[in-house]
């Protein structure tokens, strides 16, 4: 067989393979872990190097190559993921996200059109994920609190259900740990990843979704039955009060290191990464709870919250992204990304292929649950194909990484859908059909604003 087709066959198995076992459950860091190692070892027997600077015996490479990837991951990229974890746990410890909730939400209680209230409501879920990255987490939270509130003003349960299961569809935060590694895979500057490109996206997806849930909830109810009227038996539900004694300023606390980005930029301040100025806020949050508090035993208590919110990053992201790279070096190995490019071929090919990869991660996401799975499992393969291409590798990037969102949002089997379908009492199947619609219009939005807005090359370096 030609080692061309023969390397295209192997990859697209290994890549079929991946998806299936994430589908059924597996656990995604040793399936990624298990399939890269069995194609290098496939890779080693047709002849090819398995590392850069191969130095003769295979296991001393391959071991080699991982510890490698632990330690650039663990200490760059992992090491920011896991600050930000940290810290997330850190601000819900302390109350700052349940301030923010508090906040935000509040106003929706002066709304009195229901639709209008439905789609301000997701808009502003969307915004509460500033403060909750986690898409269960949120819509269990929207669930005790903003559902409650959409039955009481006459939406129906499945319309209400839909927005709190919907606000994470994309990424609006720019401290997510995948919008991280996305700026990473990219090789492109943090903030200009994140605010030139992936906001704006997001922002304009978010409008065109409020948008389709207005109309598409409001056709479900009429098509249904469900009036203004229908929800007697819910009638009684109260919306759970937020109990928590953190002052009303430590709202601004969650959004430091936003601001940080913007100021510590090295021309109104001096710069500060990211990570630095994650820290430098869990320093000023622990001094503001010393100085209400002026205990510092519960300060040191309460920071240790923050430490094993780290550790837990560590375990779930940053040995998740090593698993991830070396499926993408197994396939890099038997010579998949050279072969698949090979086959493609005219100026229509970094659209082929950006289309693919939004496609086979939306598939995975889907059928397996998780956004982070599909996306951290073949985000890998980007910037090979887009440096093999010669075009930018945030052209392929950014859409991947919003339609794992997406998919998380229609699949029966999320984490986020089975919460919210429970403590709706709905069926996770119902709940997927209310949220379809939105969600293919926020496919759409990605797909076209990629073709439109994000730079297929890169602009030229002068000399």
């Amino acid at each position: 067989m030609n080692s061309t087709y023969l390397s295209i066959l192997l990859g697209v198995a290994a890549l079929i393979a991946a998806g299936g076992f994430i589908i059924k459950g597996y656990n995604a860091k040793g399936v990624l872990f298990s399939i890269g190692i069995t194609l290098m070892a496939i890779a080693y027997a047709m002849g090819n190097a398995i590392t850069k600077t191969p130095g003769g015996d295979p296991v001393a490479d391959l071991t080699n190559h991982i510890y490698g990837l632990f330690e650039n991951r663990g200490g760059g990229l992992g090491m920011i993921i896991m600050i930000l974890i940290g810290f997330s746990a850190y601000m819900s410890h302390i109350g700052a996200n349940d301030v923010v909730i508090r906040v935000l939400y509040k106003p929706l209680r002066h709304i009195r059109s229901p639709y209008i209230l439905l789609a301000g409501g997701f808009l502003l879920g969307a915004l509460m994920s500033l403060a909750i990255n986690s898409a269960t987490a949120l819509g269990v939270f929207l669930m005790a609190t903003l559902f409650p509130i959409m039955v009481r003003l006459g939406i129906s349960a499945p319309s209400a259900a839909a927005i709190c299961s919907s606000t994470t569809l994309v990424n609006l935060s720019p401290t997510a740990a995948d919008l991280i590694l996305a700026a990473e895979k990219a090789e492109a500057d943090f903030v200009h990843f994140s605010f030139k490109i992936i906001i704006p996206m997001s922002i304009v997806a978010l409008i065109c979704v409020a948008i389709a849930h207005y109309y598409w909830q409001r056709y479900c109810d009429r098509r249904e039955g469900l009036g203004q009227n229908a929800h007697d038996a819910l009638e009684a539900a109260e919306a759970t009060a937020l109990k928590t004694d953190a002052p009303v300023y430590y709202f601004i606390l969650p959004f430091l290191p936003i601001a940080g980005l913007f100021l510590y930029n090295g021309n109104i301040l001096p710069e500060i990464e990211l990570g630095g100025l994650v820290v430098l806020t869990i320093l000023i949050s622990a001094l503001i709870e010393y100085l209400r508090s002026m205990d510092a035993r519960k300060v040191y208590d309460g920071l240790e919250i923050c430490y094993r919110g780290m550790a837990e990053g560590f375990s779930s992201v940053v040995v998740l992204l090593v698993a991830a790279g070396i499926f993408a070096h197994g396939l890099e190995t038997i010579g998949f990304v050279k072969a698949l490019l090979g086959a493609i071929q005219g100026d229509s090919a970094a659209t082929i292929i950006m289309l693919a990869l939004v496609v086979i991660t939306l598939v995975v996401a889907i059928a397996a649950g998780s956004g982070n799975a599909a996306f951290f499992a073949f985000v890998e393969l980007a910037p090979k194909l887009a440096a093999q291409m010669g075009i930018n590798p945030a052209y392929l990037i950014a859409p991947m990484m919003q339609v794992s969102n997406i998919g998380r949002v229609v699949s029966p089997i999320s984490g986020v859908i089975v919460a919210v379908s429970g403590a709706g009492n709905l069926s996770p199947m119902l709940l997927v059909k209310r949220t379809a619609i939105p969600t293919l219009a926020a496919l759409a939005v990605i797909v076209l604003y990629t073709l439109i807005f994000v730079p297929l090359h890169l602009p030229a370096v002068a000399p």
